[in-house]
């Protein structure tokens, strides 16, 4: 069931309409729809996994609430369109892999391509965000059926520690958690250090 609410604060966020930001919108929706949770955030219960890095996940952070900063978004990039919710105690949960292509062409790829490195005219660019809009749009009319298979699954994802003390950088003087660091000449540099010493 589409929550129109909840929409238009994902497009919000996103910035625009388009089909990353439908797709993992309606995804979102549907996952509260299948824990019998619709309209509430699942950051604290569930693990969100997204196989992709791209528009869809603003769409996950804002509708379900699991996001980056509270560690419960994982991004496993193997350039799908599959996004997956376990219950952090069970590792129960549910996978929806898009059944339907993202764009019917590779045209508005070669025109996104265009437009993010600066060389379409002004006339490619129209036409992208044209085709952006439209190809959004139908997929905002597309049924959750057509949309998605859904799959149970059990996942069970091991907990990581995110914080560590802070040390101080011996080479720019600014402090960083001490994991992130690497021994060069026997001081702690941070990594940008340390890489400029490669």
């Amino acid at each position: 069931m589409m929550d129109q609410q909840a929409w238009e604060k994902a497009a919000a966020l996103h910035g625009h309409v388009c089909p990353g930001i439908v797709v993992g919108s309606r995804a979102s929706m549907l996952i509260l729809e299948l824990l019998g949770r619709p309209g509430q955030h699942i950051g604290a219960s569930h693990y969100a996994v997204v196989e992709n890095e791209v528009c869809g996940v603003d769409g996950v952070q804002v509708i379900t609430g699991c996001t980056l900063g509270n560690d419960s978004l994982i991004i496993d990039n193997q350039g799908k369109f599959a996004f997956s919710w376990v219950d952090k105690n069970s590792g129960e949960g549910y996978r929806l892999l898009l059944k339907v292509p993202v764009w019917k062409s590779n045209e508005p790829l070669v025109l996104h391509e265009k437009v993010k490195f600066g060389t379409a005219t002004p006339e490619e660019k129209q036409k992208f965000f044209a085709m952006r809009q439209e190809r959004g749009q139908e997929l905002l009319e597309m049924s959750d059926q057509e949309l998605f298979q859904v799959d149970k699954i059990v996942r069970k994802i091991p907990g990581k520690p995110r914080l560590f003390p802070f040390v101080q950088c011996s080479r720019c003087g600014e402090s960083f958690m001490e994991a992130y660091g690497q021994l060069v000449g026997g001081q702690q540099v941070c990594a940008a250090c340390s890489r400029a010493e490669a």
